[in-house]
């Protein structure tokens, strides 16, 4: 497998009009038209290229944890997959107003909305875990605003299923304010590292940034492990219920974690006042980057 984006814009069929909504070191995103139904959509077109059956097979596994999980209402709709004539993969998307990180950079969110984030979320992530699909990789780029005003799961471009889980991840792609302490020990993946990933997604879209982390791009492992030894600070305005809740999803014990399902539960019992919903900062429609 090699790394190297598509020199030109590539030729899909069935789509035309594609035009970049973003670049990254994975992957690139493009918005298109659908002709058969004239239907805006996003593609997200992966750097690397498919040399090898086993790539290949890992592309088609990717695929099919997105299309198990896509049906769901709080889940990124996939319509296709493929790959361009250069073998690089490409997955056809629902196109989206922009993302909660894109949102967080406007104002935090209050803990009305976030809890109802959360809960949503949190079903999304009980639904694939009922089907041996991990996302690992759940941080607020990941979560998308639909045209609708809904919170979207989006980019199952690292999940694993039940039956094919690996352990190796590389730490170029983890975001590491919002991965647990197993992960850059290179433990087994369980459910249990989304249910840490959301918890603290929900604690950065109240607080506008995720606890303990500072933000130095160049720690080493060894310091970042030294950070899960920091207590998780409280939050200003926001019932200490809620923050010990999310306290318990980020336990450095994966075992201590409540699952997705009670994680979705706890979230829906919690007693806060049903808050006025602010209007969604929308940003330029587009999915996440790898």
């Amino acid at each position: 497998m090699t790394e190297s984006p598509p020199a030109l814009v590539p030729t899909i069929p069935g789509l035309s009009g594609l035009s970049v909504l973003a670049r990254g070191g994975y992957a690139t995103i493009y918005r298109a038209t659908q002709d058969s139904i004239g239907r805006e959509v996003a593609v997200k077109v992966e750097n690397r290229t498919l040399e090898s059956e086993r790539d290949q097979r890992r592309f088609l596994r990717e695929a099919r944890a997105a299309g198990q999980m896509s049906a769901h209402p709080y889940v990124v709709d996939l319509h296709d997959v493929g790959v361009t004539e250069d073998q690089h993969p490409y997955m056809i998307m629902e196109l989206c107003d922009g993302s909660y990180a894109e949102r967080l950079r406007a104002a935090p969110l209050t803990a009305g909305e976030t809890r109802e984030v959360g809960a949503k979320i949190a079903d999304a992530l009980a639904v694939a875990h009922e089907h041996g699909v991990l996302h690992r990789d759940v941080k607020p780029a990941n979560l998308l605003i639909s045209r609708f005003g809904e919170p979207l799961l989006a980019d199952f471009g690292l999940a694993v299923l039940a039956e094919t889980r690996e352990t190796s991840i590389t730490l170029e792609v983890l975001t590491p304010g919002y991965a647990p302490p197993e992960t850059f020990r290179h433990g087994p993946p369980t459910a249990a590292v989304d249910v840490y990933g959301l918890s603290a997604t929900l604690y950065a879209m109240m607080c506008g940034r995720p606890p303990r982390f500072q933000q130095d791009p160049n720690l080493s492992v060894v310091a970042l492990l030294d950070l899960f030894d920091e207590p998780i600070p409280a939050l200003p305005g926001v019932l200490v219920a809620f923050v010990d809740l999310l306290r318990m999803g980020m336990a450095n014990d994966p075992l201590a974690r409540p699952t997705a399902t009670r994680l979705r539960d706890l979230l829906a019992e919690l007693p806060l006042a049903r808050e006025p919903r602010r209007d969604t900062v929308r940003g330029s429609a587009r999915v996440p980057l790898p």
